[in-house]
Protein backbone atom coordinates (compact mmCIF):
# COMPACT_ATOMS: atom_id res chain seq x y z
CA UNK A 1 0.00 0.00 0.00
CA UNK A 2 2.80 2.40 0.86
CA UNK A 3 4.43 1.63 -2.49
CA UNK A 4 1.28 2.60 -4.39
CA UNK A 5 0.86 5.74 -2.31
CA UNK A 6 4.42 6.76 -3.11
CA UNK A 7 3.89 5.88 -6.75
CA UNK A 8 0.84 8.13 -6.95
CA UNK A 9 2.77 10.98 -5.34
CA UNK A 10 5.66 10.65 -7.80
CA UNK A 11 3.34 10.39 -10.82
CA UNK A 12 1.32 13.45 -9.84
CA UNK A 13 4.39 15.55 -9.13
CA UNK A 14 6.12 14.55 -12.36
CA UNK A 15 2.98 15.22 -14.38
CA UNK A 16 2.36 18.64 -12.84
CA UNK A 17 5.94 19.84 -13.04
CA UNK A 18 7.34 18.10 -16.16
CA UNK A 19 5.39 18.79 -19.31
CA UNK A 20 7.05 16.27 -21.64
CA UNK A 21 5.86 13.28 -19.63
CA UNK A 22 2.24 14.37 -19.25
CA UNK A 23 0.65 11.69 -21.42
CA UNK A 24 2.67 8.76 -20.09
CA UNK A 25 2.19 9.78 -16.48
CA UNK A 26 -1.52 10.36 -17.07
CA UNK A 27 -1.87 6.78 -18.23
CA UNK A 28 0.09 5.55 -15.22
CA UNK A 29 -2.09 7.43 -12.76
CA UNK A 30 -5.46 6.66 -14.38
CA UNK A 31 -4.80 3.09 -15.43
CA UNK A 32 -2.02 1.49 -13.43
CA UNK A 33 -3.00 2.99 -10.08
CA UNK A 34 -6.77 3.44 -10.25
CA UNK A 35 -8.16 1.01 -12.81
CA UNK A 36 -6.14 -1.89 -11.37
CA UNK A 37 -8.55 -2.13 -8.43
CA UNK A 38 -10.74 -4.27 -10.66
CA UNK A 39 -8.03 -6.92 -11.03
CA UNK A 40 -8.60 -8.48 -7.61
CA UNK A 41 -11.88 -8.09 -5.70
CA UNK A 42 -9.98 -8.65 -2.45
CA UNK A 43 -8.02 -5.45 -3.03
CA UNK A 44 -10.98 -3.18 -3.78
CA UNK A 45 -11.27 -1.91 -0.21
CA UNK A 46 -7.55 -1.14 -0.01
CA UNK A 47 -7.36 0.50 -3.42
CA UNK A 48 -10.39 2.64 -2.60
CA UNK A 49 -8.04 4.39 -0.19
CA UNK A 50 -5.57 4.83 -3.06
CA UNK A 51 -8.22 6.70 -5.01
CA UNK A 52 -8.55 9.11 -2.13
CA UNK A 53 -4.75 9.30 -2.06
CA UNK A 54 -4.69 10.29 -5.74
CA UNK A 55 -7.34 12.97 -5.16
CA UNK A 56 -5.54 14.36 -2.11
CA UNK A 57 -2.18 14.48 -3.86
CA UNK A 58 -3.70 16.31 -6.81
CA UNK A 59 -5.55 18.82 -4.62
CA UNK A 60 -2.36 19.47 -2.69
CA UNK A 61 -0.44 20.25 -5.88
CA UNK A 62 -3.24 22.52 -7.07
CA UNK A 63 -3.50 24.36 -3.75
CA UNK A 64 0.20 24.79 -2.96
CA UNK A 65 1.68 24.84 -6.44
CA UNK A 66 5.15 26.38 -6.39
CA UNK A 67 6.13 25.67 -9.98
CA UNK A 68 7.55 28.46 -12.10
CA UNK A 69 5.94 26.93 -15.18
CA UNK A 70 2.79 28.91 -16.14
CA UNK A 71 0.86 25.81 -17.23
CA UNK A 72 1.69 23.67 -14.20
CA UNK A 73 -1.66 24.23 -12.47
CA UNK A 74 -3.48 23.78 -15.74
CA UNK A 75 -1.97 20.31 -16.21
CA UNK A 76 -2.97 19.44 -12.66
CA UNK A 77 -6.57 20.48 -13.28
CA UNK A 78 -6.71 18.47 -16.50
CA UNK A 79 -5.45 15.40 -14.68
CA UNK A 80 -8.12 15.96 -12.03
CA UNK A 81 -10.67 16.22 -14.84
CA UNK A 82 -9.68 12.75 -16.02
CA UNK A 83 -9.66 11.27 -12.52
CA UNK A 84 -13.17 12.56 -11.71
CA UNK A 85 -14.47 10.96 -14.91
CA UNK A 86 -13.22 7.51 -13.94
CA UNK A 87 -13.32 7.10 -10.17
CA UNK A 88 -15.40 8.24 -7.25
CA UNK A 89 -13.79 9.15 -3.97
CA UNK A 90 -14.84 7.80 -0.59
CA UNK A 91 -17.95 9.10 1.16
CA UNK A 92 -15.64 10.67 3.75
CA UNK A 93 -13.75 12.72 1.17
CA UNK A 94 -16.74 13.46 -1.07
CA UNK A 95 -18.17 16.54 0.74
CA UNK A 96 -14.73 18.14 1.01
CA UNK A 97 -13.87 17.45 -2.63
CA UNK A 98 -17.20 18.82 -3.85
CA UNK A 99 -16.82 21.90 -1.69
CA UNK A 100 -13.33 22.50 -3.09
CA UNK A 101 -14.56 22.19 -6.68
CA UNK A 102 -17.62 24.37 -6.05
CA UNK A 103 -15.53 27.12 -4.47
CA UNK A 104 -13.06 27.02 -7.36
CA UNK A 105 -15.85 27.19 -9.94
CA UNK A 106 -17.81 29.98 -8.27
CA UNK A 107 -15.10 32.24 -6.93
CA UNK A 108 -14.91 35.51 -8.85
CA UNK A 109 -11.72 35.95 -10.80
CA UNK A 110 -10.63 32.32 -10.47
CA UNK A 111 -8.58 31.31 -13.49
CA UNK A 112 -9.85 27.74 -13.60
CA UNK A 113 -13.58 28.26 -13.09
CA UNK A 114 -14.55 26.36 -16.23
CA UNK A 115 -12.51 23.23 -15.66
CA UNK A 116 -13.40 23.18 -11.95
CA UNK A 117 -17.08 23.16 -12.91
CA UNK A 118 -16.40 20.38 -15.41
CA UNK A 119 -14.63 18.34 -12.71
CA UNK A 120 -17.63 18.80 -10.42
CA UNK A 121 -20.00 17.61 -13.15
CA UNK A 122 -17.76 14.63 -13.88
CA UNK A 123 -17.68 13.61 -10.23
CA UNK A 124 -21.46 13.83 -9.90
CA UNK A 125 -21.90 11.72 -13.03
CA UNK A 126 -19.40 9.21 -11.71
CA UNK A 127 -21.53 8.79 -8.60
CA UNK A 128 -24.67 8.57 -10.72
CA UNK A 129 -23.46 6.15 -13.40
CA UNK A 130 -20.47 4.46 -11.77
CA UNK A 131 -17.62 6.13 -13.63
CA UNK A 132 -15.90 5.19 -16.85
CA UNK A 133 -14.42 1.70 -16.90
CA UNK A 134 -12.21 1.65 -20.00
CA UNK A 135 -8.91 3.51 -20.05
CA UNK A 136 -8.94 6.24 -22.72
CA UNK A 137 -7.00 5.57 -25.89
CA UNK A 138 -4.03 7.72 -26.81
CA UNK A 139 -6.06 10.00 -29.08
CA UNK A 140 -8.67 10.78 -26.43
CA UNK A 141 -5.98 11.16 -23.78
CA UNK A 142 -4.02 13.67 -25.84
CA UNK A 143 -7.20 15.60 -26.60
CA UNK A 144 -8.13 15.84 -22.91
CA UNK A 145 -4.63 16.93 -21.92
CA UNK A 146 -4.81 19.59 -24.64
CA UNK A 147 -8.03 20.92 -23.13
CA UNK A 148 -10.41 19.42 -25.70
CA UNK A 149 -13.07 17.61 -23.70
CA UNK A 150 -15.63 16.88 -26.41
CA UNK A 151 -15.91 15.22 -29.81
CA UNK A 152 -18.55 14.89 -32.50
CA UNK A 153 -19.82 11.33 -32.89
CA UNK A 154 -21.90 10.07 -35.80
CA UNK A 155 -25.18 8.29 -35.03
CA UNK A 156 -27.18 6.66 -37.82
CA UNK A 157 -30.97 6.53 -38.05
CA UNK A 158 -32.88 3.86 -40.00
CA UNK A 159 -32.40 4.51 -43.68
CA UNK A 160 -28.87 5.78 -43.11
CA UNK A 161 -29.84 9.29 -41.95
CA UNK A 162 -26.81 10.84 -40.28
CA UNK A 163 -26.85 12.86 -37.08
CA UNK A 164 -23.80 14.11 -35.18
CA UNK A 165 -23.91 14.47 -31.40
CA UNK A 166 -21.38 16.41 -29.35
CA UNK A 167 -20.04 13.96 -26.77
CA UNK A 168 -18.24 14.91 -23.60
CA UNK A 169 -15.91 12.71 -21.58
CA UNK A 170 -18.74 11.42 -19.39
CA UNK A 171 -21.59 11.31 -21.92
CA UNK A 172 -23.80 8.24 -21.48
CA UNK A 173 -26.25 6.62 -23.89
CA UNK A 174 -29.20 8.13 -22.02
CA UNK A 175 -28.01 11.66 -22.83
CA UNK A 176 -27.55 10.79 -26.50
CA UNK A 177 -31.07 9.35 -26.66
CA UNK A 178 -32.47 12.49 -25.03
CA UNK A 179 -30.68 14.78 -27.48
CA UNK A 180 -31.79 12.81 -30.53
CA UNK A 181 -35.35 12.64 -29.21
CA UNK A 182 -35.34 16.41 -28.68
CA UNK A 183 -34.32 16.80 -32.31
CA UNK A 184 -37.31 14.66 -33.29
CA UNK A 185 -39.62 16.83 -31.20
CA UNK A 186 -40.05 14.27 -28.41
CA UNK A 187 -39.75 15.81 -24.94
CA UNK A 188 -41.69 13.49 -22.64
CA UNK A 189 -39.72 10.94 -20.62
CA UNK A 190 -42.19 8.18 -21.49
CA UNK A 191 -41.50 8.71 -25.19
CA UNK A 192 -37.71 8.79 -24.77
CA UNK A 193 -37.73 5.45 -22.96
CA UNK A 194 -38.86 3.76 -26.17
CA UNK A 195 -35.61 4.41 -28.05
CA UNK A 196 -32.17 2.87 -27.82
CA UNK A 197 -28.65 3.19 -29.19
CA UNK A 198 -27.02 0.14 -30.79
CA UNK A 199 -23.38 -0.67 -31.46
CA UNK A 200 -22.75 -2.38 -34.81
CA UNK A 201 -19.42 -4.08 -35.52
CA UNK A 202 -18.00 -6.56 -38.04
CA UNK A 203 -20.18 -5.24 -40.86
CA UNK A 204 -23.37 -5.99 -39.00
CA UNK A 205 -22.44 -9.43 -37.68
CA UNK A 206 -22.53 -8.14 -34.11
CA UNK A 207 -25.29 -5.83 -32.94
CA UNK A 208 -25.92 -5.02 -29.31
CA UNK A 209 -28.02 -2.43 -27.49
CA UNK A 210 -26.26 -0.04 -25.15
CA UNK A 211 -27.25 0.13 -21.53
CA UNK A 212 -28.57 3.64 -21.04
CA UNK A 213 -25.96 4.15 -18.31
CA UNK A 214 -23.04 3.07 -20.51
CA UNK A 215 -20.42 5.69 -21.35
CA UNK A 216 -20.35 6.19 -25.11
CA UNK A 217 -16.59 6.77 -25.24
CA UNK A 218 -15.98 3.57 -23.26
CA UNK A 219 -18.00 1.64 -25.82
CA UNK A 220 -16.23 3.38 -28.69
CA UNK A 221 -12.78 2.65 -27.24
CA UNK A 222 -13.55 -1.06 -26.93
CA UNK A 223 -15.20 -1.20 -30.35
CA UNK A 224 -12.18 0.44 -31.97
CA UNK A 225 -10.06 -2.54 -30.93
CA UNK A 226 -12.48 -4.98 -32.55
CA UNK A 227 -13.50 -3.08 -35.66
CA UNK A 228 -12.30 0.37 -36.66
CA UNK A 229 -15.41 0.71 -38.85
CA UNK A 230 -17.86 0.33 -35.97
CA UNK A 231 -20.99 2.47 -35.98
CA UNK A 232 -23.73 3.63 -33.63
CA UNK A 233 -27.38 3.31 -34.65
CA UNK A 234 -30.47 4.88 -33.14
CA UNK A 235 -33.77 3.00 -33.32
CA UNK A 236 -37.15 2.76 -31.69
CA UNK A 237 -37.55 -0.46 -29.73
CA UNK A 238 -40.86 0.00 -27.86
CA UNK A 239 -44.12 1.09 -29.48
CA UNK A 240 -46.53 1.91 -26.66
CA UNK A 241 -46.58 5.69 -27.14
CA UNK A 242 -48.62 7.10 -30.05
CA UNK A 243 -46.80 8.23 -33.17
CA UNK A 244 -46.11 11.94 -33.66
CA UNK A 245 -46.45 13.33 -37.16
CA UNK A 246 -45.45 16.98 -36.71
CA UNK A 247 -41.66 16.56 -36.86
CA UNK A 248 -40.27 15.60 -40.27
CA UNK A 249 -37.21 13.80 -38.87
CA UNK A 250 -39.39 11.78 -36.51
CA UNK A 251 -41.72 10.70 -39.29
CA UNK A 252 -38.87 9.83 -41.66
CA UNK A 253 -37.08 7.81 -38.99
CA UNK A 254 -40.16 5.71 -38.20
CA UNK A 255 -41.05 5.34 -41.87
CA UNK A 256 -37.58 4.00 -42.71
CA UNK A 257 -37.66 1.58 -39.79
CA UNK A 258 -41.10 0.14 -40.54
CA UNK A 259 -40.87 0.00 -44.34
CA UNK A 260 -38.65 -3.14 -44.67
CA UNK A 261 -41.00 -5.24 -42.53
CA UNK A 262 -44.02 -3.99 -44.45
CA UNK A 263 -42.50 -4.74 -47.85
CA UNK A 264 -41.68 -8.28 -46.72
CA UNK A 265 -45.34 -8.74 -45.87
CA UNK A 266 -44.72 -9.39 -42.18
CA UNK A 267 -47.38 -6.90 -41.10
CA UNK A 268 -50.11 -8.30 -43.36
CA UNK A 269 -52.50 -11.03 -42.23
CA UNK A 270 -54.21 -13.16 -44.90
CA UNK A 271 -56.88 -15.39 -43.32
CA UNK A 272 -57.10 -18.64 -45.30
CA UNK A 273 -54.67 -17.09 -47.79
CA UNK A 274 -57.39 -14.87 -49.27
CA UNK A 275 -57.26 -11.12 -49.87
CA UNK A 276 -60.36 -9.01 -49.31
CA UNK A 277 -61.36 -6.05 -51.46
CA UNK A 278 -60.58 -3.79 -48.52
CA UNK A 279 -57.02 -5.16 -48.35
CA UNK A 280 -56.54 -4.62 -52.09
CA UNK A 281 -57.75 -1.05 -51.68
CA UNK A 282 -55.56 -0.39 -48.65
CA UNK A 283 -52.47 -2.00 -50.19
CA UNK A 284 -52.81 0.05 -53.38
CA UNK A 285 -53.13 3.24 -51.34
CA UNK A 286 -50.03 2.35 -49.31
CA UNK A 287 -48.17 1.72 -52.58
CA UNK A 288 -49.20 5.15 -53.85
CA UNK A 289 -48.02 6.76 -50.60
CA UNK A 290 -44.64 5.03 -50.89
CA UNK A 291 -44.29 6.35 -54.42
CA UNK A 292 -45.22 9.89 -53.35
CA UNK A 293 -42.82 9.65 -50.39
CA UNK A 294 -40.04 9.56 -53.01
CA UNK A 295 -41.31 12.94 -54.23
CA UNK A 296 -42.51 11.40 -57.50
CA UNK A 297 -45.78 12.52 -59.06
CA UNK A 298 -45.67 10.27 -62.14
CA UNK A 299 -47.53 6.96 -62.35
CA UNK A 300 -45.42 4.11 -60.89
CA UNK A 301 -44.22 1.34 -63.17
CA UNK A 302 -44.93 -2.34 -62.66
CA UNK A 303 -41.37 -2.75 -61.40
CA UNK A 304 -41.97 0.00 -58.82
CA UNK A 305 -45.17 -1.66 -57.66
CA UNK A 306 -43.42 -5.01 -57.25
CA UNK A 307 -41.24 -3.27 -54.65
CA UNK A 308 -44.07 -1.42 -52.94
CA UNK A 309 -46.36 -4.46 -52.65
CA UNK A 310 -45.25 -7.64 -50.92
CA UNK A 311 -44.85 -10.57 -53.33
CA UNK A 312 -47.71 -12.79 -52.03
CA UNK A 313 -50.16 -9.91 -52.39
CA UNK A 314 -48.77 -8.72 -55.71
CA UNK A 315 -49.45 -12.14 -57.25
CA UNK A 316 -53.11 -12.09 -56.22
CA UNK A 317 -54.14 -9.98 -59.22
CA UNK A 318 -52.66 -9.00 -62.61
CA UNK A 319 -49.92 -6.31 -62.56
CA UNK A 320 -51.94 -3.98 -64.77
CA UNK A 321 -54.79 -4.11 -62.28
CA UNK A 322 -52.37 -2.91 -59.58
CA UNK A 323 -51.28 -0.06 -61.85
CA UNK A 324 -54.90 0.99 -62.35
CA UNK A 325 -55.72 0.94 -58.63
CA UNK A 326 -52.55 2.77 -57.59
CA UNK A 327 -53.06 5.39 -60.31
CA UNK A 328 -56.46 6.23 -58.85
CA UNK A 329 -54.90 6.82 -55.45
CA UNK A 330 -52.03 8.83 -56.96
CA UNK A 331 -54.56 11.31 -58.30
CA UNK A 332 -55.96 11.74 -54.79
CA UNK A 333 -52.62 12.21 -53.00
CA UNK A 334 -50.62 14.18 -55.58
CA UNK A 335 -51.09 17.34 -53.50
CA UNK A 336 -49.26 15.75 -50.56
CA UNK A 337 -45.59 16.47 -50.01
CA UNK A 338 -43.21 13.55 -49.15
CA UNK A 339 -43.45 14.24 -45.41
CA UNK A 340 -47.25 14.11 -45.50
CA UNK A 341 -47.15 10.92 -47.58
CA UNK A 342 -44.89 9.21 -45.02
CA UNK A 343 -47.11 10.39 -42.18
CA UNK A 344 -50.22 8.97 -43.86
CA UNK A 345 -48.41 5.71 -44.53
CA UNK A 346 -47.47 5.36 -40.85
CA UNK A 347 -50.99 6.25 -39.77
CA UNK A 348 -52.44 3.41 -41.83
CA UNK A 349 -49.78 0.81 -41.00
CA UNK A 350 -49.89 1.55 -37.26
CA UNK A 351 -53.36 0.00 -37.16
CA UNK A 352 -52.02 -3.40 -38.29
CA UNK A 353 -52.07 -6.05 -35.52
CA UNK A 354 -48.34 -6.85 -35.73
CA UNK A 355 -47.17 -3.24 -35.97
CA UNK A 356 -44.18 -2.62 -33.70
CA UNK A 357 -43.09 -6.27 -33.57
CA UNK A 358 -39.70 -7.85 -34.20
CA UNK A 359 -39.85 -10.96 -36.35
CA UNK A 360 -37.88 -14.21 -36.30
CA UNK A 361 -38.27 -17.21 -38.60
CA UNK A 362 -38.41 -20.50 -36.66
CA UNK A 363 -37.50 -23.47 -38.84
CA UNK A 364 -38.07 -26.21 -36.25
CA UNK A 365 -39.00 -26.53 -32.60
CA UNK A 366 -39.24 -29.14 -29.87
CA UNK A 367 -42.39 -27.52 -28.50
CA UNK A 368 -45.79 -29.21 -28.64
CA UNK A 369 -47.53 -25.87 -28.10
CA UNK A 370 -46.89 -24.58 -31.61
CA UNK A 371 -45.66 -26.11 -34.82
CA UNK A 372 -42.71 -25.01 -36.93
CA UNK A 373 -41.87 -23.65 -39.38
CA UNK A 374 -43.50 -20.45 -38.27
CA UNK A 375 -42.74 -16.81 -37.54
CA UNK A 376 -42.15 -15.47 -34.04
CA UNK A 377 -43.38 -11.88 -33.61
CA UNK A 378 -42.26 -10.26 -30.36
CA UNK A 379 -43.87 -7.06 -29.10
CA UNK A 380 -45.09 -5.43 -25.91
CA UNK A 381 -48.23 -7.56 -26.26
CA UNK A 382 -46.35 -10.85 -26.00
CA UNK A 383 -44.74 -13.61 -28.06
CA UNK A 384 -46.90 -14.41 -31.08
CA UNK A 385 -46.34 -17.51 -33.20
CA UNK A 386 -47.67 -16.84 -36.71
CA UNK A 387 -48.38 -19.06 -39.70
CA UNK A 388 -45.40 -18.70 -42.01
CA UNK A 389 -47.51 -17.83 -45.06
CA UNK A 390 -50.78 -16.28 -43.91
CA UNK A 391 -49.35 -14.73 -40.69
CA UNK A 392 -52.47 -15.77 -38.82
CA UNK A 393 -51.76 -15.93 -35.09
CA UNK A 394 -51.49 -19.57 -33.95
CA UNK A 395 -50.34 -19.18 -30.37
CA UNK A 396 -49.57 -16.32 -27.97
CA UNK A 397 -47.53 -16.11 -24.78
CA UNK A 398 -48.28 -13.11 -22.57
CA UNK A 399 -45.06 -11.57 -21.27
CA UNK A 400 -46.44 -10.81 -17.81
CA UNK A 401 -46.64 -14.56 -17.19
CA UNK A 402 -42.88 -14.81 -17.62
CA UNK A 403 -42.31 -11.86 -15.34
CA UNK A 404 -44.12 -13.79 -12.59
CA UNK A 405 -42.06 -16.89 -13.30
CA UNK A 406 -38.90 -14.83 -13.03
CA UNK A 407 -39.91 -13.40 -9.66
CA UNK A 408 -40.52 -16.95 -8.38
CA UNK A 409 -37.01 -17.88 -9.45
CA UNK A 410 -38.23 -20.49 -11.95
CA UNK A 411 -37.43 -20.60 -15.64
CA UNK A 412 -40.52 -21.17 -17.74
CA UNK A 413 -40.16 -24.34 -19.86
CA UNK A 414 -41.57 -22.46 -22.85
CA UNK A 415 -38.54 -20.16 -22.74
CA UNK A 416 -36.10 -23.05 -23.01
CA UNK A 417 -37.25 -24.23 -26.40
CA UNK A 418 -34.46 -25.29 -28.71
CA UNK A 419 -35.17 -23.99 -32.18
CA UNK A 420 -33.24 -23.72 -35.40
CA UNK A 421 -33.24 -20.31 -37.05
CA UNK A 422 -32.52 -20.07 -40.76
CA UNK A 423 -31.68 -17.15 -42.99
CA UNK A 424 -35.13 -17.10 -44.52
CA UNK A 425 -38.15 -14.87 -44.29
CA UNK A 426 -41.80 -15.69 -44.04
CA UNK A 427 -41.82 -17.04 -47.56
CA UNK A 428 -38.49 -18.84 -47.18
CA UNK A 429 -36.77 -16.50 -49.62
CA UNK A 430 -35.08 -13.95 -47.41
CA UNK A 431 -34.42 -12.85 -43.87
CA UNK A 432 -37.43 -11.86 -41.83
CA UNK A 433 -37.70 -8.27 -40.81
CA UNK A 434 -37.89 -6.81 -37.44
CA UNK A 435 -35.15 -5.43 -38.37
CA UNK A 436 -31.49 -5.70 -38.54
CA UNK A 437 -29.88 -2.35 -38.21
CA UNK A 438 -29.78 -1.24 -41.82
CA UNK A 439 -28.08 -1.57 -44.23
CA UNK A 440 -26.37 -4.75 -43.08
CA UNK A 441 -27.99 -8.19 -43.41
CA UNK A 442 -25.15 -10.38 -42.21
CA UNK A 443 -25.18 -12.63 -39.18
CA UNK A 444 -25.77 -11.41 -35.67
CA UNK A 445 -24.04 -13.45 -33.01
CA UNK A 446 -26.74 -12.88 -30.41
CA UNK A 447 -29.89 -10.93 -29.80
CA UNK A 448 -30.96 -9.45 -26.51
CA UNK A 449 -34.68 -8.91 -26.02
CA UNK A 450 -35.24 -7.12 -22.71
CA UNK A 451 -38.63 -7.21 -21.01
CA UNK A 452 -39.01 -4.37 -18.55
CA UNK A 453 -42.04 -4.91 -16.36
CA UNK A 454 -43.16 -2.59 -13.56
CA UNK A 455 -41.42 -4.70 -10.94
CA UNK A 456 -38.20 -5.39 -12.80
CA UNK A 457 -34.88 -3.70 -12.71
CA UNK A 458 -35.24 -1.34 -15.64
CA UNK A 459 -32.21 -0.91 -17.84
CA UNK A 460 -29.47 -2.59 -15.81
CA UNK A 461 -27.97 -5.52 -17.68
CA UNK A 462 -24.71 -7.08 -18.62
CA UNK A 463 -23.41 -7.93 -22.04
CA UNK A 464 -25.02 -10.69 -24.03
CA UNK A 465 -22.41 -13.33 -23.33
CA UNK A 466 -22.17 -12.77 -19.59
CA UNK A 467 -25.94 -12.62 -19.28
CA UNK A 468 -26.23 -15.86 -21.17
CA UNK A 469 -23.80 -17.48 -18.77
CA UNK A 470 -25.83 -16.22 -15.84
CA UNK A 471 -28.95 -17.74 -17.33
CA UNK A 472 -27.27 -21.11 -17.56
CA UNK A 473 -27.16 -21.10 -21.35
CA UNK A 474 -24.26 -22.65 -23.21
CA UNK A 475 -23.69 -21.26 -26.68
CA UNK A 476 -22.56 -23.82 -29.25
CA UNK A 477 -20.45 -23.03 -32.27
CA UNK A 478 -21.71 -23.54 -35.79
CA UNK A 479 -19.63 -23.24 -38.94
CA UNK A 480 -21.06 -21.37 -41.88
CA UNK A 481 -20.89 -23.36 -45.10
CA UNK A 482 -20.33 -21.34 -48.19
CA UNK A 483 -23.28 -21.56 -50.56
CA UNK A 484 -25.69 -23.16 -48.11
CA UNK A 485 -28.40 -21.74 -45.90
CA UNK A 486 -26.87 -21.54 -42.46
CA UNK A 487 -28.74 -22.56 -39.33
CA UNK A 488 -27.99 -22.50 -35.65
CA UNK A 489 -29.24 -23.85 -32.35
CA UNK A 490 -31.12 -21.07 -30.65
CA UNK A 491 -32.67 -20.74 -27.22
CA UNK A 492 -35.15 -18.37 -25.66
CA UNK A 493 -34.37 -17.65 -22.01
CA UNK A 494 -35.35 -15.14 -19.37
CA UNK A 495 -32.73 -13.71 -17.04
CA UNK A 496 -32.63 -10.57 -14.89
CA UNK A 497 -35.76 -9.19 -16.52
CA UNK A 498 -34.53 -9.66 -20.08
CA UNK A 499 -35.63 -12.10 -22.74
CA UNK A 500 -32.63 -13.49 -24.59
CA UNK A 501 -32.50 -15.23 -27.93
CA UNK A 502 -29.20 -17.11 -27.75
CA UNK A 503 -27.72 -18.08 -31.06
CA UNK A 504 -24.42 -19.65 -32.02
CA UNK A 505 -24.68 -18.31 -35.57
CA UNK A 506 -27.43 -17.00 -37.76
CA UNK A 507 -27.98 -14.81 -40.79
CA UNK A 508 -31.40 -13.77 -39.56
CA UNK A 509 -32.06 -10.06 -39.58
CA UNK A 510 -32.93 -9.25 -36.00
CA UNK A 511 -32.13 -6.48 -33.61
CA UNK A 512 -32.30 -6.46 -29.83
CA UNK A 513 -35.40 -4.76 -28.54
CA UNK A 514 -36.96 -3.89 -25.21
CA UNK A 515 -40.63 -4.25 -24.37
CA UNK A 516 -42.70 -3.08 -21.45
CA UNK A 517 -45.37 -5.38 -20.06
Amino acid sequence: MHFYALYIYVCVCVHVYINSLCVCVCVCVCVCVCVCVCVSPQLIADFALMRDEAYCQLLKQLTTNTSSKPDSCQRGWRLLYILTAFHRCSEVLKPFLLKYLQQASRSAGTQYQGIAKACEQNLKKTYQFGGRMVAPNSMELKAMMAGRSSKRQLFLFPGGIERHVKLKTCSVALEVIEELCYEMGLHRLEAMEEYAVFLVTNRGQNVRPLNKHEYILDVATEAELVDSNYSFWFRRVVWTQPLKFENELCVTMHYNQILPDYRKGLLNVLPHGKVSDQQFHQTSKLAALQHRAKDIIFIPSIHDLSEYVTTPLFKKQPPQQWVTMVTQHMQQIQTLNPHQARAQFLGLVSAFPMFGSSFFYIHSSSSTTFYAPCILAVSQHGLHFLHKNTHVRKHTHILSQYDSALCDGNMSPELQLCVVVFAAGADGSGPPGGGAVQPYTEAHRWSQLPICGPHLGGHEHTSGHSAAAGAGITQETCKHRQGHTSGVNTWLSLHDGFLYIHRAWSCVESSPCRWKT
